[in-house]
């Protein structure tokens, strides 16, 4: 029986494969020396895990451990993500104590080895997860064909947060349970780099989500769309600045992030019922 090894698959001293493959034929029963994961795009087949045979099509995802004998059959064209991994690339702490998102705080995978049944091989993704799967499989994808300074930091990061929701499955728990929850450092963030040109996308993808999901999370768990907070720590910002008699209103709006004049003055009104100069007039009285 045939045998991948490490030093067939990795390359550059990277513990990791990621590539999308078309197939229309049967692939002959196999070992790895790594994990493998198989994401179904399209098309339909039966992979087989250790005698034991799973149906896919697009969602469908297997993961088969070291040394497990795998083989698949296609009903046509199947089209799909091929992930080939050696755990001990990732095996080092990623996310430190500076992360202001607080991402993942998963260190090791032995630490998703313990929260697994070992006998589950397939787990399924639809809706939204799989919407939020795909994208963060085809970013990862762009990182390893670019490989653009810092690549591959960007790559482990991804992998970490696929095989958090892959193992959140396995596990039993919901499709992303408590991860699917913005953190108050993430409130700090905003208000701490407000005065930076920010955009929904920008902090979408800080927290690997896709623009629309992300703004929608946003308003559920805040009560406030992203651009309204990121206006209110602003005007915040605008209105400790216009304490200081030295500092013009053109200057405080500047600096607290606000690039047109109108819409700033608008604002100031609509949040206050003053104007500027009525706010700072009232603050020396």
């Amino acid at each position: 029986m045939f045998t991948y090894t490490k030093e067939l698959c990795f390359k550059d001293g990277m513990g990791l494969s990621l590539c999308r493959q078309l197939f229309g034929k049967e692939e002959p029963e196999h070992l790895h020396e790594f994990v493998e994961l198989v994401y179904i795009l399209s098309g339909t087949g039966i992979h087989c895990i250790d005698g034991v045979e799973y149906p896919v099509s697009r969602g469908s995802l297997l993961f088969i451990n070291y040394r497990q004998v795998h083989s698949f059959r296609t009903d046509g064209e199947m089209h799909f993500y091929n992930i080939l991994l050696d755990p001990e690339w990732i095996s080092e702490k990623l996310i430190d104590s500076e992360n202001a998102f607080e991402l993942l705080t998963l260190s090791s995978f032995s630490h998703f080895q313990q929260a697994v049944d070992p006998g589950e091989s397939l787990v399924r993704f639809s809706g939204e997860d799989q919407i939020r799967f795909e994208e963060i499989l085809r970013n990862a994808e762009r990182e390893q064909q670019r490989k653009e300074v810092g690549y591959e930091t960007l790559l482990k990061s991804y992998v970490i947060i696929l095989l958090t929701m892959v193992f959140r499955k396995m596990s039993g728990g919901d499709s992303m349970g408590g991860y699917e929850k913005l953190t108050p450092e993430f409130l700090n963030y905003i208000r701490n780099h407000c005065t930076e040109p920010l955009t929904l996308e920008d902090l979408a993808k800080q927290c690997f989500y896709n623009p629309s999901y992300f703004s929608r999370l946003f308003k559920e768990q805040f009560g406030v769309t992203v651009t309204d907070f990121i206006n209110q720590s602003r005007m915040e910002k605008a209105m400790e600045y216009l304490e200081d008699p030295s500092v013009s209103v053109e200057n405080a709006a500047c600096r607290a992030g606000f690039r047109r004049m109108a819409g700033f003055y608008a604002l100031f009104r609509e949040k206050t019922g003053m104007t500027p100069k009525e706010y700072r007039k009232s603050k020396k009285t």
